[in-house]
């Protein structure tokens, strides 16, 4: 499926452009904007898990640090093998 860009001027400081730039540089990223679209996804979804942590302490009660611990990992490991499956392609 392909989705429509949409080209934007933006300005950001130099030492967050030099973090985009390493992430092409070692492959991380196919490109500059690339790397600039997933920084802005990855805040997306770090947002909404925010939010459903705070909507399942709300009905659960506080989530214990263990379990955090415990997401982070996980999230991280999946966030890995989603971008090494996406280089593959």
């Amino acid at each position: 499926m392909l989705s429509m860009k949409e080209r934007v001027t933006i300005s950001v400081e130099r030492e967050a452009l030099e973090i985009a730039r390493a992430e092409v540089k070692a492959g991380e990223a196919p490109n500059l904007s690339a790397a600039v679209e997933g920084a802005l996804r990855a805040r997306g979804k770090s947002q909404a898990l925010r939010e459903a942590v705070e909507l399942a302490e709300q009905e659960h009660g506080p989530v214990s640090q263990e379990m955090k611990e415990w997401a982070i990992r996980e999230l991280t490991r999946a966030s890995r093998e989603a971008s090494f499956s996406t280089r593959e392609r």
